[in-house]
């Protein structure tokens, strides 16, 4: 389905009395005002956002208790355990935790769950065995806000449990000694949007005062851990997110943890300004490859551990895990795209799409290949014939809300959880077809069928002499980039085609255009290689794409990333 392009309105006066005020070209003033900042003071905030800016860690629900019972642990050489989840958000909150706590004295060991043989979260089971191990406090990671039944095992064999996380609270909370999480109804803290890391970081701070330490020194150790962990989850980068991945980006290119710096040397950014784009697509999924594909457990080693030889040996184990998780992934979404062309797609709202044998690590990824390629909500369940249910994991759009999707079906569900626009789910293979209609019918009375277009909001639309090195530089001032502050993204008219061919495995298009009073740029247009054929050298093209500098044998140029042609 072809893409509108929505180019954002912005009153003139406005563009030029931010620009002015806030000393920035108007380019920049008009994607600050296309960004809901309005006034000099919050585009200066945005622009500059300050660690001082972060909030009282013990304004979040049960902090105060938190803190005060961990503090006690460590004074009296309890053992604790630190219980993550498998992703990447989960494993650096997991190692956040584990370091501040070993700093302190503490008497801590930490696990982490296997998705393929233990699941998702903390279960009876699990609290069975840190028991008998002679724990005595369990404080959950990016996990544990719907435990319910494990936490009430907790209890029963004598163990404290403090819940941290940041996915959306059920109908009731577990009856632990305490819930740490900003998306608590009765949460009074400024700012829900926290990733778990940043929930963890959060009780660790607010551990470290209990325990009357210097909290600053705390705070400048561990941006860097926090900066992966949350643009990583792709929670959106607004408010005390942007001021953490802000100052993480800057600590991660001079991070003395030893696992982090051998992930910049395997992907060739060590003395590099590292950026969240570096993140989103270098860094993340290597730290979520080894829990898709087997034990997330050495990832967190990499975080924690201080030998350069064993870094460099992890980072090889990851780096393996990472090509194999490619290939499973495109696997399934070959697979994903037969089914989903058999069904009536002017009638299905949603793709309910499932296979015996698909990774469970990795329908998460494909159900978000399927959701760009389709513009509808996904959802792929993977089949264990043997136990007969299916483990799903399912991408949304903005339009539909999938968790609350998920829970209008929950009648026949084993289990769901998660956010607005991803979310997990599993249920008894026999319910899958009555799921499909249930939630298919949900959508069909929320999602109108033009909602299901993408749409590509533009910026503004630029002459192509407005393209410049000068403007690129002056648009670094927004970043980091990500989710609530996407990569500006504009637009141009009438750009002549030089040159035209494709590059990769042929689905990618690369493009040398010129503006009739402009330079020629070279253009990059990721799995758009379908347009080769179809556009002439001398014809002319509507571009929508985003700016970069491109480094190439130590020579940078202006390079365009196209999102959309016409």
């Amino acid at each position: 389905m072809k893409a509108q392009w929505t180019v954002r309105d912005c009153d003139a006066a406005d563009v030029k009395r931010l620009a002015a005020d806030a000393d920035v070209c108007p380019i920049v003033a008009t994607v600050l005002l296309n960004r809901g900042i309005k006034t000099t003071q919050q585009a200066l905030d945005f622009m500059n956002p300050s660690l001082d800016q972060l909030h009282d860690p013990l304004l979040l629900p049960d902090m105060h208790v938190a803190a005060t019972r961990i503090a006690q642990a460590v004074r009296d050489g309890q053992l604790m355990s630190v219980y993550g989840d498998y992703d990447a958000d989960g494993i650096t909150a997991t190692a956040v935790l584990v370091r501040a706590l070993r700093a302190l004295k503490a008497n801590v060991e930490y696990r982490l769950p296997h998705r393929q043989f233990g699941g998702y979260d903390i279960n009876a089971q699990n609290v069975e065995e840190l028991a008998a191990a002679g724990v005595k406090l369990i404080i959950t990671c990016d996990c544990g806000i719907n435990a319910l039944e494990a936490i009430k095992r907790a209890d029963e064999l004598g163990l404290d449990v403090i819940v941290t996380d940041h996915h959306e609270p059920g109908c009731d909370l577990p009856d632990a000694l305490a819930v740490v999480n900003p998306k608590r109804a009765d949460s009074e803290y400024p700012f829900r949007e926290l990733a778990g890391v940043g929930v963890a970081f959060k009780l660790a701070q607010a551990v470290v005062r209990a325990l009357g330490y210097a909290e600053d020194r705390f705070v400048s150790r561990f941006t860097d851990l926090v900066a992966l962990g949350t643009v990583a989850d792709v929670v959106p980068l607004i408010q005390e997110n942007r001021a953490l991945v802000k100052h993480g980006l800057s600590a991660v290119s001079s991070s003395k943890k030893v696992g982090i710096q051998a992930l910049l040397k395997a992907l060739d950014l060590q003395d590099k300004t590292i950026c969240s784009h570096h993140i989103s697509y270098g860094i993340a999924p290597r730290l979520n490859a080894a829990g898709r594909m087997d034990d997330a457990t050495i990832v967190l080693k990499l975080l924690l551990t201080g030998e350069p030889g064993k870094a460099e040996t992890l980072t090889r184990q990851i780096e393996h895990h990472n090509s194999d998780r490619k290939i499973d992934q495109q696997k399934i979404v070959r697979e994903a795209i037969k089914q989903a062309e058999s069904k009536d797609l002017s009638s299905t709202r949603v793709l309910v799409l499932a296979s015996e044998g698909w990774n469970k690590g990795t329908i998460g990824l494909a159900a978000g290949n399927m959701v760009t390629m389709y513009g509808r909500p996904a959802i792929l369940f993977s089949i264990d014939p043997i136990e007969g249910e299916a483990s799903g994991s399912g991408r949304s759009i903005e339009a539909f809300d999938l968790l609350e999707g998920l829970r209008r079906c929950d009648s026949i569900l084993t289990r769901c959880g998660g956010h607005a626009l991803a979310a997990g789910v599993s249920l008894p293979v026999s319910n899958i077809k009555t799921f499909e209609e249930l939630i298919n019918a949900h959508a069909e009375s929320t999602v109108a069928l033009e909602d299901l277009r993408p749409t590509i909001h533009v910026d503004a639309e630029l002459d192509p002499s407005d393209i410049t090195f000068s403007l690129v530089n002056a648009l670094t001032a927004l970043e980091p980039f990500g989710a609530g502050n996407q990569k500006p993204v504009f637009m141009s008219q009438g750009m002549r085609v030089e040159r035209i061919q494709t590059v990769g495995d042929g689905s990618h298009l690369r493009m040398l255009v010129k503006g009739s009073n402009s330079d020629p740029i070279w253009c990059i247009g990721f799995n758009l290689g379908e347009y080769f054929g179809s556009i002439d050298i001398g014809s002319t093209v509507d571009l929508c794409y985003s700016i970069n500098i491109n480094t190439f044998n130590g020579t940078e140029s202006l390079q365009l990333t196209i999102k959309d042609i016409r």
